[in-house]
């Protein structure tokens, strides 16, 4: 009988999480690529058109930055972002693993342009960057 000499294939499975930036300031995503280029290490490509900023990290994964509408249909929600004079929003797509790597990058947007970088999700929390209080 012929043996079994298959090699067991580890696929490694990412958890992929979904964050919030929230600014008082009016910035586009050519203003925010900008700041990000100025890091080493890393490689930011913009779409303007798109509102898309892709930061391609040392170790190949991405952080996606999408500028969305302020539009929130829930009025917590909505009541939130006026308390706070939330001007712009960005939606952060990245692997949960890479957070402590972009940590200094949130630092240093939220350093230039204020506002905090928060969990998407019912209370926006927890807050990763910056203060969400009043």
């Amino acid at each position: 009988m012929a043996k079994n000499n298959k090699k067991m294939i580890k696929k490694e499975i990412k958890n992929y999480i979904d964050l919030l930036y929230m600014t008082p300031s009016q910035i586009n995503v050519k203003e925010l690529a900008t700041l990000l280029q100025e890091n080493q290490g890393i490689t930011v490509e913009v779409w303007e058109e798109m509102n898309v900023i892709e930061v391609e990290l040392g170790n190949e994964n991405s952080v996606d930055f999408e500028r969305i509408d302020i539009d929130f249909k829930d009025p917590s929600d909505a009541s939130f972002v006026r308390n706070r004079n939330i001007q712009t929003i960005f939606a952060i797509n990245m692997c949960e693993e890479d957070l402590d790597m972009v940590s200094e990058y949130f630092e240093a947007i939220v350093a230039k342009y204020n506002g905090f970088l928060c969990a998407d999700s019912e209370d926006f929390y927890p807050v990763y960057a910056g203060s969400s209080k009043k």
